[in-house]
Order: structure tokens, then sequence, then C-alpha cells
């Protein structure tokens, strides 16, 4: 019982919105680490058996205020004793909990540290003094800053916030249709920057990195299929996400290189890191993004797969113990397809599972169905997923073709697209995402069927 623990255990306070799914399982290793008092800050109280992982939980409004968080903590304290840091595995929590740690005098990551990769103009001029390529950019602050950046360089070009998550709100611009109707949702201000960067063309890859004190100890590549940008514009693509099983050949090897530079030169000291990129068609590497916590679109499990190791305690270990566990080794290729379809309004049918199964079923290591009756997402990670494993790489690749040309998802709007008035409804709803308060995608529901459930 966490009740009997002694006087000196570490009071660690985890931070999330919600307490379920992805943010939970994170908050259950931190528990599950010697000698650790858990206690946390939600703004919606998990059910009973969610909290009994907590020693105490204080419940604010908004998660993304620091001072409401000082104000948990000090709660926490008072009840508790003094605490040891305060953690999140939420990229959008890093800022104000780093913000916490500082005004409380607590170790944990830096603001400045948070800002250097999460702030993409800060990103880029790091990287760059480190000799890291990036895109070509220009901060836009007005509509003739857009207009001036084009003439520049030309169409197509990508449009995104300096903070965000996940390409939810990147947009590539083709013409001058696109770019006026996109500045005039956007708004680009002072008080309101948007960073434009060239449109690049490649493969997408990205590389995880668990780093004690700065220096890299353990990396993992993955591949995107096609790019993020690719299927937000096209919802006819079910995107796929593929750990190939060896990564130490020429095709990846300059940009393992370059992206271990990248988190060097980010000085990021105990954090697991995802940076996104191109191996572009000339063999040259260009870094779009990066973040400090663990992986979203299902990397995390995926490395457990690959691994057979458990990716939330190797985090756990990272962030509150500073070790890290490894090295492991890459047993298997992984890949996940995250299933949609074209329409709009609610999911009504979700066909061809029973193919899958028939056919690959015995690949499949974890999965989350489009639930009937929930609204359709608007995000590449779609309505749920399927995860495969195979310790052949091209196994692991056909399947993931066969699921995405198998699974058919059909909604109660199936004539809709989505891109009628030229894309402003699309758009305007993506415009959401700006708000850095993104909501959980559908499949990150622990109550959701899985596979074998059906």
């Amino acid at each position: 019982m966490i009740s009997m623990l002694p006087d000196n255990s570490r009071r660690i306070t985890f931070v999330a919105r919600n307490l379920s799914g992805e943010s939970l399982r994170a908050a259950r290793a931190i528990r599950a680490l010697d000698n650790v008092r858990l206690l946390g800050i939600c703004e919606q109280m998990p059910d009973d058996d969610s909290s009994r992982a907590f020693a105490a939980l204080v419940p604010v409004a908004a998660v993304h205020d620091p001072d409401q968080l000082i104000s948990a903590a000090r709660e926490l304290a008072n009840g508790h004793g003094g605490l040891e840091s305060i953690v999140t595995a939420t990229e959008t929590l890093l800022e104000p909990v780093a913000r916490a740690n500082e005004a409380l005098g607590l170790p944990g990551m830096r603001v400045a540290t948070v800002r250097r990769a999460l702030d993409k103009s800060c990103l880029k001029e790091a990287l760059g003094r480190a000799g890291i390529r990036t895109p070509r950019d220009q901060l836009i602050t007005s509509n003739d800053d857009a207009r001036r950046f084009v003439a520049e360089i030309g169409f197509p070009i990508v449009l995104k916030p300096l903070g965000g998550s996940g390409g939810l709100a990147t947009w590539c611009i083709r013409g001058e249709e696109e770019l006026d109707l996109a500045l005039k949702l956007m708004q680009p201000a002072l008080e309101n920057i948007v960073l434009a960067e060239e449109y690049l063309r490649g493969q997408e890859l990205c590389i995880d990195t668990i780093t004690i004190a700065s220096e890299p100890r353990f990396h993992s590549v993955c591949c995107y299929r096609p790019s993020i940008l690719d299927a937000l514009e096209d919802p006819r693509i079910q995107w796929t996400c593929m750990m190939p099983r060896d990564i130490d050949g020429e095709v990846y090897q300059d940009f393992i290189e370059q992206g271990l530079a990248a988190v060097r030169a980010l000085a990021v000291g105990n954090a697991m890191t995802h940076l996104e990129g191109f191996l572009l068609a000339d063999g040259r590497v260009r870094f779009t993004d990066a973040t400090l916590r663990p992986a979203g679109a299902r990397i995390g499990p995926m490395l457990a797969f690959a691994y057979d190791m458990d990716p939330y305690l190797a985090w756990a270990r990272v962030a509150v113990d500073g070790c890290f566990d490894g090295p492991w080794e890459r047993k298997y290729a992984v890949g996940t397809v995250f299933l949609r379809g074209m329409g709009q309004g609610k999911v009504t049918q979700v066909a061809g599972i029973e193919v899958i199964k028939r056919e690959i079923g015995g690949l499949i290591m974890d999965s989350r169905l489009p639930w009937v009756g929930a609204a359709r997402s608007v995000t590449y990670t779609g309505d749920g997923y399927i995860t495969i494993r195979h310790p052949t790489t091209a196994v692991v690749e056909e399947s993931l073709d066969f699921i995405a040309q198998t699974v058919r998802i059909t909604y109660s709007d199936p004539d809709s697209s989505g891109a009628s008035n030229g894309g402003k409804e699309k758009w305007s709803e993506q415009l959401q995402y700006f708000d850095k308060q993104l909501n959980k995608p559908v499949w990150d529901n622990d109550s959701l069927l899985a596979i074998g459930q059906t």
C-alpha cells in the first residue's frame, strides 16, 4: 500500500489532463520505481481503479496554467512533505511543468531546454549552430511576409505554428488560392507568429533516443509511410509507421549520425527525445521537428514489441531516476497502420477485420478498432490502429499494405469529403490544433475493443 511507504520516500508529482490511456501507463511506471510515493495533478479526476496508483490527486481547472500547477504542487507538499520533482509525459505540458519546477526550486527539465526543442525557431537556431541542416524558413507576422517567402522559393510551402504537436496544424500550401485561405484563417501577426518552410520531398523518418546527461544512450529509427503531410491531405490514406528491424546499414547511417548530433546540440539532460526529418532523394538529411517526451503515434508501444522491453518503465527510469537500463536487442520489425476513411460524421461500420484475423492474425500484437458511433477523427492517426511484428521487415511492410487495402471504415456522411469551400471546412477544423490543449486520440482508450475481443 502507498500509505505504508517510509517517510523518506520520493514524492513524485505526475501531471496530465486526463489520467487514462498512455498517460496512466506512464504514471503507473513511475509508481513501480523504488521508493516512490506517486502524487498527481489533473483536470479530470479518474475513476476509482485508475486513482489507486496515486497517494493523492489535486484537480485544477487548467493544467497548462503554471500558476495552477504551482498552487496544486504546494498543496501536495503541505499534505505529503517536500516534493522530489514534477514530471509529465505530455508535450504541451513540458513547459508549464518546467516553469513549476523552477518556481519551486525542484530539479527537472528547465524552461530554456524545453523551448530549445519545442519552439521551432529556437530548434532551428540550435541545430544550425551545430551544423545540422533544416528546411529553409521564414517567420511570418503578416500576409506580406508570407508572399515574400513564396516569391523567394516558390510553391509549395509549408505553414505551421511555432509550437505544436504531430503535424496537426501543419498545412501544405500549393497555390495562391490556398495561401489566401490559410492566411485568412491563421491571421499571422506579431502576437501570432507562423512559421513558413520549404516543402521537402523524400522519405520522412524519425529518430527516438534515450539521453542521459545530454548523451544519447539508445536510438531507434521509424519510417513514415507516406509523409505526415501527405496523409493529412488525403483522407483515403491509412497512414503507417514502420520500424525496420535492421537500422545499422548505409540507408539510415547519415540520418542517425546527424540525429544523434542534433540531440547532443539540444543538450536535453535526461530525456526521451523524438526528432522528425527527411532523407531527401539526393541523400541529404533535413530535420524538421523535435520533442522531449515519449513519441506519439504508438511509437512507444512499438518499441516494446521491437525490443521486448517496457517503454513506460524506460521513460520513468530516465525522467525520475536519471538512469538507462539498456542496451536492448532489436529482435523484430514492427509496424502500425492507423485506420480511417473517406467521409464525415460518425463511424457506422468497420469492414475487413475478419479477413485480417484469418490471413495475418498471428502477426497482430496490439489493436484498437474504430468505435461505431464515435465522431470521425480529423487527424492522420485516425479512428483506430493495428500493430504487427515479424522478424523480417519485408513481411511487416507487406502486411501493413494488406491491412490498409482490406480494412474499410464507413461514416454516417460517406459522400462528404470535408473539403468544401476550397478546403475551408477541413482547415478550419484543423485550426483548433493551434490550441495547446490538444485532444487525445479516440483510440487512446483501454475500453475500446481489440482484435480478438470482437
